[in-house]
């Protein structure tokens, strides 16, 4: 399955957004695919600066014929969306009405006051799951509050989502 990190920042003609540490954020991948399994679109989008969505650049984006009709007229979402918590444990992830949950990760971490992360644990994985754990969450930084200390060590919680919704198309 395709790095969730890899996709993100593809989709991104400008550099990413920086992560915040002290407020809630998300970022989401949505690919479309017909009955085939065809890609026929990708987008990125984020909470962390709206104007940064874009469609994304990925391995199959330059097939001829990828926004053409779908031979059945159905269509598939397929949603890979990482939720940031700062503090305690989150909801466990609600979805919209018709999306059907492929697979649900909890990743809990601690961010020292340079925003590195210091610790890593996946506490609860269920389905499918992109290939992003502790190994990637350890790569990112957080920007932190200016009036944030800047010794102490900061809980938040990584919700990784993956959810499908399938569509006919008129």
């Amino acid at each position: 399955m395709l790095s969730l990190v890899a996709l993100a920042v593809a989709a991104t003609a400008t550099q990413p957004p920086a992560l915040n540490a002290s407020a809630p954020w998300w970022d989401k991948i949505t690919m479309v695919m017909d009955s085939n399994g065809a890609e026929k679109s990708c987008t990125y989008e984020t909470s962390l600066d709206p104007s940064l969505a874009s469609r994304c650049e990925t391995e199959d984006s330059g097939l001829p014929g990828k926004n053409g009709k779908t031979p059945n007229g159905v269509v598939t979402k397929v949603s890979f969306e990482r939720r940031f918590s700062p503090g305690d444990r989150p909801e466990p992830g609600r979805l919209q009405p018709g999306d059907t949950l492929l697979g649900r990760q909890l990743i809990h971490l601690t961010i020292d006051g340079t925003g590195a992360v210091k610790s890593c644990k996946v506490v609860d994985v269920s389905g499918e799951v992109p290939d992003y754990g502790c190994k990637e969450a350890q790569t990112e930084t957080f920007a932190l509050k200016a009036s944030a200390p800047a010794r102490g060590m900061q809980q938040a919680f990584m919700t990784i989502l993956v959810y499908g919704h399938a569509e006919q198309l008129a």
